[in-house]
């Protein structure tokens, strides 16, 4: 972190992981995920529940005022929460606002249309010849729910789609086997005027016992705590996936950049945010791309996000090298690095990343993205990065900037 102007001026004196109380969230953990970088490396397990870390930090800062110039700065300790949880929790802030009626239209909208149609065969099957107005019984909410968490999946791995909801049914950490859990999208009945204990309205109360738990066990005890949040992107995968898969995670990140606008996103009007927290969306995977084409990566995730933040194009663990390759007389700039599974392979995108909304010719170039080995941690200098500082600073400028 040479590069975070409070680590090169030395106003950060010292860190050290700090402890959790017994009643917080699970551990982060640290210990495992630094073990698979060490040796033989491998990529750690990705994040499927809420955890969190906290650091200790002690930092130089300066003291306002002349008498404040004249003292010079003054140390402060800083304690770091972060906390880490499931991307796709994310797209539930935008149901917040939006009824089961509203909800269940729209994704059954979105079920009739390719790619998702083919996905959600067996589950629209499942609707088909169903009574929304029939007593609700167990057996056949659990029938639906996991019909429709099977959909979003097949949607999510083989199609690379990234606006299903809700987020919970994908990850659904403590959640898992929760009978509130049981519910999809359901026509309205005929007249409007579900009968109480019917299947649609028993669905409709779970759906609203969802949205509630939400607020009260991941919204209020952290989210409206977070002094920044950032947003991991990962539009390697969307490019690759097609133009559905693009189009859908365009549609996706308009919603959460929405929600987390800083002045009239949903945190706010639900009053869980003491003052907007900073939102900071960081295009994952910088690597992959030479420098040259890093600020068209940010300029793309900008692009997607309408200005609602800082953009960033960062690797957590920089895997790769640029160099440059000939192709067919003329050089041109690439990266290179171990592939997972062994070998070497150089990799460039023809053409270059877009740096907005590209057309649909220009998926036509389907390129598969491979999938490069992480380098093994260096016991002295740690990890090689790109822009994790820039991250920070631009996520706590009180702190690191």
């Amino acid at each position: 972190m040479a590069g975070l102007p409070a680590v090169a001026e030395g106003r950060v004196v010292a860190v050290q992981e700090a402890g959790l109380t017994v009643t917080d969230a699970p551990l982060f953990p640290l210990r495992s995920a630094l073990a698979a970088l060490s040796g033989e490396a491998h990529w750690p397990e990705p994040t499927t529940r809420l955890t969190k870390l906290a650091l200790s930090l002690e930092v130089m800062t300066p003291s306002p005022g002349w008498l404040g110039r004249q003292l010079g700065p003054s140390r402060r300790a800083v304690r770091l929460e972060v906390v880490d949880y499931p991307g796709e929790w994310l797209l539930d802030l935008p149901l917040l606002g939006r009824s089961f009626e509203a909800w269940s239209a729209a994704e059954l909208a979105r079920a009739e249309e390719a790619p998702r149609a083919e996905r959600a065969a067996a589950w629209r099957g499942a609707l088909a010849g169903l009574d929304p107005q029939a007593a609700a019984e167990h057996a056949v909410l659990a029938r639906l729910a996991e019909a429709y968490t099977l959909y979003l999946r097949r949607c999510r791995d083989e199609a690379g789609l990234a606006l299903l909801t809700p987020g919970r049914f994908l990850n659904p950490d403590a959640w898992a086997g929760m009978p509130f859990l049981l519910f999809c999208p359901l026509p309205l009945p005929a007249g409007g005027s579900p009968r109480a204990g019917s299947l649609w309205a028993t669905m409709r109360a779970h759906y609203d016992e969802y949205l509630r738990r939400t607020r009260a066990e991941f919204l209020a005890p952290h989210m409206a705590r977070f002094d920044a949040q950032i947003v991991l992107v990962d539009l390697f995968r969307a490019l690759a996936s097609g133009a559905a898969s693009f189009a859908d995670t365009r549609s996706a990140l308009a919603e959460i950049a929405a929600a987390l606008r800083p002045e009239g996103g949903w945190l706010a009007r639900l009053g869980l945010a003491r003052h907007p927290p900073r939102p900071v969306y960081a295009a994952t995977k910088a690597d992959y791309v030479p420098e040259s084409q890093r600020g068209q990566l940010a300029a793309l995730l900008r692009h997607l996000v309408g200005g609602n933040g800082a953009t960033l194009a960062v690797a957590a663990a920089a895997c790769t090298r640029d160099t440059t390759l000939e192709d067919r007389g003329r050089t041109v700039e690439a990266v290179e690095g171990l592939v997972e599974g062994g070998g070497r392979e150089a990799f460039w995108f023809a053409g270059g990343i877009p740096v907005e909304t590209p057309s649909a010719a220009w998926f036509d170039r389907r390129y598969a993205v491979p999938v490069f080995a992480p380098p093994a941690i260096d016991p002295e200098r740690g990890l090689r990065h790109l822009n994790l500082d820039r991250v920070l600073a631009a996520a706590l400028p009180e702190v690191f900037a």
